[in-house]
């Protein structure tokens, strides 16, 4: 009896631990071959066909003349969509999808089963929050630059002297002419 009591909490505990996500996954899975074999046999109404379109930008492109077969799905404001049919117009991709009204009522049962069992692991009582932190921006730079030195690709060397400048030897070099300028006198 032991034997078998230990075996069944060792089976619910790997079902647990992650054996209920296999069991979505396959369930999906099924959901979506039904959903293609339907579409593949055409049983559903053009009417309930939801538009959507994306704009390309592809050099050279044509247009198609009408639409083709094409399988895929997407996820979109909480609804699962199944593609149906495709056509490119000009600057656009008109993609023509079919609602998985089995595949979201499947995705939202995993979601709240997900978060029961999230919850129902956390047995403690409901935590007190702490009173929130305030943030106080001081008037400072975030960083300091201690000192400027230019980049130059031709130099290896971190180091980079400069000759001396200062304002006296600048104003006495550009003061005082060596030479006579050109003369400029057309004639």
């Amino acid at each position: 009896m032991r034997k078998i009591l230990a075996i069944l909490l060792l089976a619910v505990h790997l079902f647990n631990s992650g054996g209920y996500r296999l069991v979505f996954n396959q369930m999906e899975e099924s959901v979506g071959q039904r959903m293609i074999s339907r579409i593949d046999e055409q049983a559903y109404d053009d009417q309930d066909l939801v538009e959507i379109k994306v704009p390309v930008n592809l050099p050279y492109q044509t247009n198609w003349p009408e639409f083709e077969r094409y399988d895929g799905e997407v996820y979109m404001n909480g609804v699962h969509y199944n593609y149906v049919k495709r056509k490119l117009h000009n600057d656009t991709l008109i993609l023509l999808c079919l609602p998985n009204a089995e595949k979201t009522n499947l995705f939202n049962a995993r979601e709240t089963f997900f978060s029961l069992v999230n919850d129902l692991q956390q047995d403690q009582p409901a935590k007190q929050h702490p009173a929130p932190v305030k943030s106080v921006k001081f008037a400072q730079a975030d960083y300091i630059v201690e000192e400027l030195i230019p980049f130059h690709p031709g130099v290896s060397s971190a180091i980079i002297s400069f000759p001396d400048y200062t304002a006296t030897n600048l104003r006495d070099s550009h003061g005082r002419s060596l030479e006579q300028p050109p003369d400029t006198r057309l004639g």
